[in-house]
């Protein structure tokens, strides 16, 4: 069994609308943080959003991924990337933009956060059939 101490721990993920970044600070702010998304018909495609994750006890440049999959398990996306860990008390931020996701039915996505190949955080979006009202 691995060691809880070799474990990525995840810190935080989130979906929002935007993000800014300040210049001077690199300090983020995420705008809009949601976990339901309400469409008026199928397919729907979702313009743009954001996902903000972070880890800690992680050394290395540790792979990570997030990864969106459907109530049947079919996988929406899934999108890789790398984050610098310089010490294990490191807590690294990761932005992962998505543009123009299709979502062709209602239903509870799974959004998922992995580290090292390793789910270490994961969230449902409530996607929702709302008609337009007359």
């Amino acid at each position: 069994m691995e060691n809880v101490n070799d474990i990525p721990m995840p810190l935080a993920l989130l979906c929002c609308d935007t993000i800014i970044t300040d210049a001077a600070t690199a300090k983020k702010t995420l705008v809009g943080i949601f976990n339901s998304v309400k469409v008026s018909r199928f397919p729907h495609i979702i313009p743009q959003f954001f996902v903000f994750a972070s880890i800690t006890n992680a050394e290395g440049e540790i792979p990570i991924s997030v990864r969106l999959c459907s109530s049947d398990g079919t996988e929406v996306f899934n999108l890789p990337g790398k984050l610098p860990c310089k010490t294990l008390l490191d807590s690294p931020e990761m932005v992962f933009q998505i543009q123009n996701l299709p979502i062709r039915e209602e239903g509870v996505y799974c959004l998922e956060l992995l580290a090292a190949g390793n789910v270490v955080a994961a969230r449902n979006i409530t996607v929702k059939l709302v008609p337009l009202s007359k």
